[in-house]
């Protein structure tokens, strides 16, 4: 991270830490006036610089320190209220701690209003700065063919809108067009199937033209290699993804931990589907699955049925569909809440699976994979777990390829904070149900309509693809 970025993080840390204590001063204010007690304002005065370092953990763990140029911004405000959230239960906890019991709760629950409303705003007019100023850049997609231009084009289409307008569309057997195309637009995106891709890299950043590259496996190795010298001789050191014994044992330590735990205070509504599901529909409470462990080991996965009994007697395996009528009207519930997935903390406390790593998939799928996605295997090196990088990064539909270039990244990228923040952030993607859909279909008019686009990309006289769409 360069000396400029970092200047811009440490002000909007500061910022966040005033308006948090602002909130606070807010919040005493409505409830008591101008004549605050010292008796209720002792507490927090004494606890202002452990809040404050609180805020910024918290903060940071749900990435809002992060680059939000580009993103969603109602992803910013989930992440804010999220935040917010578990800002307050930290603030609950550590009044208890230091005996702090004169803090008022209703101040508390007044200030994580306050809280909500003056962060999400302040973020907001960030981010719609950034968008004014950084937004509607225009994007030339250089793949194999316009086939494979279209399935990147589709991405820019469901991506944020306003960031990005899909521009020219430049297909490899064209290259020799690259620098009078280069001309006319900001970035470049590149396929991940082009061979000449360090080619164009060096001709885009002499046009001093921003590339963006959907990386291969081999790609996310390097990029988490590390630099030694051999006599004279620069080389990047890449070990194969797995974690030493010290990262073993510590994450081992706390699913054990966490799972009995969150066993321990989700009973209640363990007990209450357990007894639910049968009533509601035919069949058992709890489904049974086999799926595939660290190293290729099956174990049988436990989760709440969500589907009516032998939903794939007739069909075999297939994925979950957008509004597949296989699944019971309970079970839309409890999917799109994640509580179909409470029996896991099972599988993690008897060692089948982990609180974060990749979601654990069936053989019949994974022989499927292997055999089309060159270094699936390797998400297997690590065990699996109830959430991952992939469903906080990526969407239920997100397709095998995309999803394991976020599973790949967590596994050579492991690390304690890493696994705390992902489970931080599962809060956010757990309060935006549609996040938890089925695989959709597409938009037919949408594809016909880019199809039609770069088909005329191709056949045209300058092979020029504009659409003011995003």
């Amino acid at each position: 991270m360069g000396r400029s970025q970092k200047i811009p993080q440490l002000l909007l840390a500061l910022s966040d830490i005033l308006l948090v204590n602002l909130s606070y001063g807010a919040a005493f204010l409505l409830r008591f006036g101008t004549a605050t007690p010292n008796y209720n304002l002792d507490p927090y005065l004494n606890l202002i610089p452990w809040l404050s370092l609180i805020a910024f953990a918290v903060f940071y763990a749900f990435d809002l320190y992060a680059n939000w140029r580009r993103k969603s911004i109602y992803d910013l405000i989930y992440s804010v209220i999220a935040s917010v959230l578990i800002l307050t239960l930290c603030t609950m906890a550590l009044t208890f701690w230091h005996r702090g019991f004169a803090f008022p709760r209703s101040v508390i629950s007044l200030t994580a209003a306050v809280q909500a409303v003056l962060l999400a705003l302040s973020r907001s007019f960030i981010w719609l700065f950034s968008k004014h100023r950084y937004g509607r850049k225009r994007v030339l997609i250089v793949g194999q063919n316009a086939k494979d231009g279209l399935a990147l084009a589709e991405k820019f289409l469901e991506h944020a809108e306003g960031w990005f307008v899909v521009w020219d569309f430049l297909p490899a057997s064209e290259l020799k067009s690259l620098e009078l195309r280069l001309r006319q637009v900001d970035v470049v995106l590149l396929s991940p199937s082009l061979h000449e891709k360090v080619e164009i890299i060096n001709r885009c950043a002499q046009c001093h033209k921003e590339v963006l590259v959907v990386p291969e496996a081999f790609e996310l190795f390097i990029l988490f290699s590390e630099p030694q010298q051999v006599d004279d001789m620069l080389v990047l050191s890449v070990q194969p993804p797995k974690l030493n014994p010290g990262q073993l044992m510590l994450k081992r330590s706390f699913d054990i931990v966490v799972s009995f735990t969150s066993l321990l205070m989700a009973s209640p509504i363990f007990l209450l589907l357990y007894i639910l599901i049968p009533l509601t529909s035919k069949g058992p409470a709890l489904f049974k699955q086999e799926r595939l462990s660290k190293d290729g080991r099956p174990f049988q996965i436990l989760k709440f049925r969500s589907m009516v009994q032998d939903a794939e007697d007739r069909t075999g395996p297939v994925l979950a569909m957008d509004k597949d009528p296989r699944i019971t009207r309970i079970g839309k519930f409890i999917r799109a809440t994640r509580l179909d997935e409470l029996p896991q903390l099972i599988n993690v406390l008897k060692g089948d699976m982990s609180l974060v790593g990749p979601r654990p998939e069936r053989p019949f799928f994974i022989k499927q994979f292997e055999a089309s996605i060159p270094h699936y295997s390797y998400r297997m090196a690590v065990k699996p777990g109830i959430t991952g990088l992939a469903q906080v990064m990526a969407k239920y539909s997100t397709t095998v390829e995309d999803k394991l270039r976020f599973d790949l990244m967590y596994v050579r990228n492991y690390s304690f904070a890493f696994d705390l923040k992902i489970l931080l952030q599962t809060i956010r993607v757990a309060m935006r149900r549609e996040q938890a859909g089925g695989v959709k279909g597409k938009d037919t008019e949408q594809v016909e309509s880019l199809s039609r686009l770069f088909d005329k990309s191709i056949v045209g006289e300058n092979n020029v693809y504009r659409s003011h769409s995003k």
